[in-house]
């Protein structure tokens, strides 16, 4: 049995005996003719989907990169300038545009856990509600519910508990239970979030330039653009281009008695390719 390479079309084909097979999600070799065309479809579908994600995914991801060395950058000038040592920023900050109209903001947010002095808390917590029976405030009660309500993972909410913890109640036992929340809380790491703004004129209310598939709505002012994909193509087809008219005005021009106008226009060809204006391209020949 003769296993001949993949065919191109089609990714993960294979070719034996002339047929051609794509494995399946068991791994099994399936003849393309017994695959139901619709999911052949769905599966072209799919992968071109996917490989478009993959692509706006390691632009975001080159975009975050090149933003933070960006902020980096003017955050060591602005130190720089006042004849400071330059550190890394931890804090949130806004970066305007001089005419108002663009905003990039910088928020850090700190990823708390808490700590085994939780269940001290829950503890006291517990007593006081078996000692005070029917005479714990019905909002209260509601609050300690949904703050120690698990998730499916087994943990707690930490916002909610952080949010019983700023409650004033009046009772002898609630410093206690205030002084295990504070004991519990670890800061483990924090998240930096860049978000960036706009607005028509100084006086209109900023809007959030969306960068997350949830929030953007697809409308013709995304069509206006053209896409990062068609950019590479567009300027691999120039690159293409320009090679072969450079090649070949070398060519004329090495070989003896090789046409120098022919080099001189594809020479002017490629100029214009790259979008130099005539004048300049004028100077370039006259130099030559």
């Amino acid at each position: 049995m003769t296993v001949q390479s993949p065919e191109k079309t089609i990714p993960g084909a294979v070719v034996i005996g002339g047929e051609t097979y794509l494995p399946n999600a068991q791994g099994d070799l399936v003849a393309l003719a017994n695959i139901k065309p619709m999911d052949r479809l769905m599966d072209e579908m799919v992968r071109k989907v996917a490989a478009y994600g993959e692509d706006l995914s390691a632009e975001l991801a080159r975009f975050a990169a090149h933003t933070d060395a960006d902020i980096a950058a003017l955050d060591a000038l602005i130190a720089q300038d006042y004849g400071v040592e330059p550190k890394e920023t931890k804090g949130n900050r806004t970066f305007t545009s001089f005419d108002g109209l663009l905003q990039v903001k910088v928020a850090v947010s700190e990823r708390i856990v808490l700590g085994p002095e939780l269940q001290a808390a829950k503890t006291v917590l517990d007593t006081l509600i078996r000692e005070r029976g029917t005479g714990v405030d019905p909002f209260l009660m509601t609050l300690i519910q949904r703050a120690f309500k698990v998730d499916q993972e087994g943990k707690v909410d930490v916002r909610s508990i952080l949010a019983l913890r700023r409650m004033q109640v009046d009772d002898p036992r609630w410093p206690e239970f205030c002084r295990a929340i504070d004991d519990s809380v670890r800061v483990v790491g924090s998240k930096r979030y860049i978000r960036i703004y706009r607005r028509p004129n100084p006086q209109a209310n900023w809007s959030m330039i969306p960068l997350d598939l949830a929030a953007i709505e697809p409308g013709p002012a995304a069509f206006e653009r053209r896409s990062l994909r068609r950019q590479v193509e567009e300027a691999e087809q120039i690159s293409t281009r320009l090679a072969d008219l450079l090649d070949r005005a070398l060519m004329h021009l090495s070989l003896e008695g090789g046409n120098t106008e022919v080099a001189r226009d594809l020479i002017s060809s490629s100029l214009r390719l790259l979008g130099v204006p005539e004048r300049v391209q004028a100077g370039i020949q006259g130099e030559g």
